[in-house]
């Protein structure tokens, strides 16, 4: 039996919004029981019911100037309740909302993952040496490809990165002791792999990449400096199918430099047996060299992570796994680093 959409809003507010984002919560439940607006989700395809989708495509509108009394909720200057208004500008332009959820797919890529992926990266150097050559599967605009190149502040537990960076995040340690180092590990190469790479250059490219951010989390800034930075210094990105590309991209990267494969909450677009034959892939590669893979996803997601729950976050978000699997000759060893918030605002280490 299909999953009712209502039943999938209602899931999205209660498993990804909660205090972290009472905007999104809000138009979430409202969604949930308007018999209108989900049946303009059912216009579209498939990929194009997922709850950020329809989201990103409001907030594409609204970016793009899009004269709505909805706008001023979204810049913080109105305190009017956003529930019946997006209903309100959904219905009243429906032809270019159907338009993008039949067109366009949401960017999993979020700047703040630098955060978790930063100790991440300090733990494969001590086991496996430096440099480091990252692949990013599933990169969008390949923000976290320049993750040595923020300023990190972890708080009290310490900083990593050029305080006089543009781009700034802050990620709270909740629990351990990651290892914060003030430099990241020498990357020295860096590529991108993507089925729709973002071209940063493309001001409409940019303007759905940040149409993509939650307007009240606060992540709109950095997110603009991020991908000026990106423009500035863009990072190799390839088009290509994950399970397909991978291999020969680790295979291409300078001799001497220490693969590592990042999926950085991507790796759930994919089948079950997608995933696995990512793995596969990655276990074959790694008869030439070793190589290193750091995942952040959702419970479940990876299946040699199966079974463990995370903790429940306070914020309303549900809490993900950072994981390190080593591949070597083709085998492979697995260890649980932390559990995560999805975009980097804490971390809970040595789990």
């Amino acid at each position: 039996m299909a999953v009712d959409l209502g039943e999938i809003w209602t899931w999205f507010a209660d498993t990804s919004c909660g205090d972290y984002s009472p905007l999104y919560d809000r138009i979430s439940r409202t969604v949930a029981a308007n018999a209108d607006v989900l049946d303009l989700i059912r216009e579209a395809p498939p990929r194009g019911h997922q709850p950020n989708v329809l989201l990103a495509a409001v907030h594409y509108l609204l970016l793009g100037g899009l004269d709505h009394p909805l706008a001023a909720v979204y810049a913080g200057t109105s305190s009017a309740d956003a529930g019946p208004l997006f209903v309100d500008l959904c219905l009243h332009h429906r032809d270019e909302l159907l338009h993008l959820l039949s067109t366009r797919h949401t960017n999993t890529n979020e700047v703040g993952r630098s955060a978790v992926l930063g100790p991440a990266l300090t733990s494969v150097a001590a086991r496996l040496g430096e440099p480091l050559g990252l692949v990013d599967v599933g990169c969008s605009a390949g923000v976290n490809l320049l993750c040595d190149r923020y300023f990190l502040d972890y708080g009290s537990a310490g900083t990593t990165g050029p305080r006089e960076a543009p781009v700034h995040i802050s990620c709270a340690v909740v629990g351990g002791s990651p290892p914060i180092a003030p430099m990241l590990p020498h990357i020295a190469a860096r590529v991108g792999i993507d089925r729709d790479p973002v071209d940063v250059r493309d001001a409409d490219a940019s303007r759905w990449q940040l149409a993509c951010v939650w307007p009240d989390t606060n992540r709109l800034p950095r997110t603009r400096r991020a991908l000026d930075m990106v423009r500035a210094t863009p990072p190799r990105l390839v088009r290509g199918d994950a399970v397909e590309t991978v291999r020969e991209v680790v295979s291409g990267l300078p001799a001497g430099v220490v693969p590592v494969v990042i999926t950085t909450w991507a790796l759930a677009y994919l089948p079950i047996a997608g995933r696995v034959a990512f793995r596969e892939e990655l276990a074959a590669a790694s008869r030439e060299q070793t190589i290193a893979w750091i995942s952040g996803e959702g419970p479940g997601v990876v299946d040699l992570f199966a079974g463990i729950e995370p903790p429940s976050d306070a914020q309303g978000m549900e809490a993900s796994l950072l994981g390190l699997v080593v591949f070597r000759d083709g085998d492979l060893d697995p260890g649980l680093l932390a559990f995560v918030h999805p975009h980097g605002n804490w971390i809970d280490w040595g789990k």
